[in-house]
């Protein structure tokens, strides 16, 4: 989620030269917005707590403390501040409905959050703040998601990994060796203090750990650093193994190049040592951000994730072909698969024929949500489907992999019951079949509507849906049409919608419609061009 914030607004004052007199409240409320918005949370954190003392009664203030919490995860202690903060003054800043709505989000009190949400849309309403309404709108839905899966969980078991898990933030779980190899991304330190982001949020810089089955104790041994040369001074993560275990895919970012992350390929030796990391040539790294490296089980196909331009979304997923000179020229997934948020997280099964991947869309319940879509008999990717609650959550899942006997997965996630920042927690999968995309929602309980947009001289329209609850007047859901203007929605069945498209240049569309639970209909919605 990106938050859209203001910074408090003082008059200047004049001292001896300085705008603001040093040691004032004034100055530190300045001094704070400035840590604030370079991303030291704590140090704003405490002047903001130091002017608090001389105004325990400001709402602002209460409402920037809050903030800052909210920033550094301690959602509870975010909570007590914005409420404070609301309970003084509800229009104490422009954005305490917009973060107080976040918060609680992340605490699932979704009709509260919903409530916020609302009330932050009509501020904004006849606002230049078009794009913040927009983001508002795919936060309710996610809020409305999130209502739908936590009342029709999935059979699942969540189990706790305490010998895997540490107090930072512990991701990206790939397994090898048949299964008895974890092989995860940490933040914890290793020992070595310039392994410090000094330059970033002052957090240790990500490595690839690694830890054995024992099946013994049927338990997973305490993880340690991977052997061989991965890790470097600055950020590595494993993305993937290769289906037969020869090759590892590995993401770095190296800080004092000032590059966007790359993909590297790491191979195994006939000995089982793993070689130097390789970057990937030219098409597949670019100046741009690329990550979540994985490739098909026969080598020929790289999946991965791109922010270069030409996307439908900030991150999608790409695909390249292995040619004679290298890698052919990159491939945009497009729709359904990829959407206007960001994709992550790859997971391909080992026949190349499922792809697991996490999106933060209004589809999610929050954040980012793992999804699953399967490579259909006419090399089509399928309409992507939410794992469902509680595999995903109001919070952050990044990462999923399963075991051969589709028995047991490992996912990445935020819980409250969690040690760190995220943490690796396993599955027990064995009662849900996750091949099968088993919905959170039963399929009876909503309807699906596809078709194309095309304008009046049938030219192809690619351009934002909206389905909105007509008696709610919020948003359900939304997508956007391909580049051949086809779209695939899923609603809520038995319930009356309004549908709205407001492409540029073209007059607004909306239509009120009402499908039957189980309903599948299929649409071509013809647009007018403006006069």
């Amino acid at each position: 989620m990106v938050l859209i914030i203001t910074g408090p607004v003082f008059s200047q004052k004049s001292d001896g030269g300085n705008v603001l007199k040093k040691g004032t409240d004034e100055y530190k409320m300045f001094m704070a917005r400035q840590e604030f918005f370079g991303g030291d949370y704590r140090s704003a954190l405490n002047k903001y707590k130091e002017v608090e003392k001389n105004r325990p009664n400001d709402a602002a203030v209460h409402f920037y403390i809050g903030e800052c919490y909210y920033m550094m995860k301690t959602y509870e202690d975010a909570l007590d501040e914005l409420e404070k903060a609301k309970s003084i003054n509800p229009a104490a800043t422009a954005e305490l409905s917009l973060v107080l709505g976040r918060t609680y989000h992340t605490r699932g009190m979704l009709d509260k959050a919903i409530d916020e949400f609302n009330i932050y849309r009509k501020t904004i309403a006849d606002s230049p703040k078009k794009i913040a309404e927009s983001e508002v709108d795919v936060e309710i839905a996610q809020c409305n998601t999130a209502k739908q899966m936590i009342a029709h969980p999935v059979d699942v078991r969540l189990i706790s990994l305490l010998d895997i898990n540490s107090q930072y933030d512990d991701k990206g779980p790939v397994l090898a060796n048949n299964d008895k190899t974890l092989i995860f991304t940490s933040r914890r330190p290793s020992g070595d203090k310039s392994k410090i982001d000094l330059e970033g949020d002052y957090g240790f810089y990500d490595d690839v750990y690694e830890s054995v089955w024992n099946d013994e104790k049927q338990t997973w041994s305490a993880a340690d650093l991977i052997r061989g040369p991965i890790n470097t001074p600055g950020y590595d993560a494993c993305n993937s193994i290769s289906a037969d275990g020869t090759m590892m895919f590995i993401y770095r970012n190296d800080p004092s190049e000032a590059r966007g992350g790359e993909i590297f390929l790491a191979k195994k030796t006939t000995s089982g040592k793993w070689k130097n990391p390789e970057i990937l040539p030219k098409p597949i790294n670019t100046s741009y951000y690329e990550d979540a490296g994985c490739i098909s089980p026969d080598g020929n196909t790289l999946y991965f994730v791109s922010e270069r331009p030409g996307g439908l979304g900030r991150g999608d997923i790409y695909t390249s072909k292995k040619i004679p000179e290298g890698w052919s020229e990159p491939i945009n997934m497009g729709a359904p698969v990829n959407t206007p948020f960001d994709e992550n997280g790859l997971y391909l099964t080992p026949d190349g024929k499922t792809l697991f991947f996490c999106s933060n869309g209004p589809l999610s319940m929050g954040s980012y949500d793992i999804f699953r879509t399967v490579l259909g008999s006419d090399g089509k990717w399928t309409e992507p489907v939410n794992l469902g609650y509680p595999i995903n959550s109001v919070a952050m899942e990044t990462k999923f992999v399963m075991t051969a006997d589709k028995k047991t997965a490992y996912i990445s996630t935020v819980r409250d019951s969690g040690i760190g920042e995220r943490d690796i927690v396993m599955v027990d999968i064995s009662n849900y079949d996750a091949m099968a995309g088993a919905t959170a929602t039963s399929t009876a309980a909503t309807a699906k509507l596809s078709g194309k947009i095309i304008g009046s001289d049938n030219s192809i329209i690619s351009a934002e849906i909206r389905i909105l609850d007509k008696s709610l007047g919020t948003q359900i859901t939304m997508t956007r049409s391909a580049e051949d203007g086809s779209y695939a929605l899923e609603f809520p069945g038995d319930k009356l919608v309004i549908i709205e498209i407001a492409p540029e240049g073209y007059q607004k569309f909306s239509m009120e419609m009402n499908l039957p639970a189980g309903k599948i209909e299929s649409k071509t919605i013809t647009l007018q061009k403006n006069n």
